[in-house]
């Protein structure tokens, strides 16, 4: 069981996470990659490096009280960026590459949903429940996305 304070989280957790898919991705790029792929894997990386950075920015502006909020029973651990999920086969088929990407995401909304059965203040329970909504909702367009150019 672990104690974290939210400000922590957001700033040493979520934002690295989102650096770390960005780089793995970017990783991606040097080889040789199939044409949608690359536009997929370019994607990515701008989209990981956007909410790195929305993550820096919103902790400058948040209220401290949502901030400064402990969480006292995290037994969920945070996620990890498994490099594994992102496949030799992710380089030419787009269907392995989308795969991979939700992966990544529906285990930080996992994350997000374990904290809010752990969460107690108000403030802070709307800070991750709006976090996890942007996740479902990004993961939704990045599908939609990812469906019109499997149809190039």
């Amino acid at each position: 069981m672990r104690f974290d304070q939210t400000r922590d989280i957001l700033q040493h957790q979520v934002a690295e996470y989102h650096r770390t898919l960005s780089r793995l991705y970017r990783d991606c790029t040097i080889w040789e990659v199939s044409p949608r792929n690359r536009l997929m894997l370019d994607y990515l990386v701008e989209h990981e490096a956007r909410l790195a950075l929305a993550i820096d920015e919103f902790l400058a502006e948040a209220p401290h009280e949502a901030l400064d909020y402990w969480f006292k029973r995290i037994e969920q651990p945070f996620p990890v960026p498994d490099p594994a999920l992102l496949t030799k086969a992710c380089l030419t088929d787009l269907d392995q590459l989308i795969g991979a990407a939700i992966r990544f995401r529906t285990a930080l909304i996992a994350f997000y949903d374990h904290l809010l059965q752990q969460c107690d203040a108000e403030q802070t329970a709307t800070l991750f429940r709006t976090l996890r909504d942007q996740e479902e909702q990004g993961m939704r367009r990045f599908v939609r996305q990812a469906q019109g150019l499997a149809d190039l």
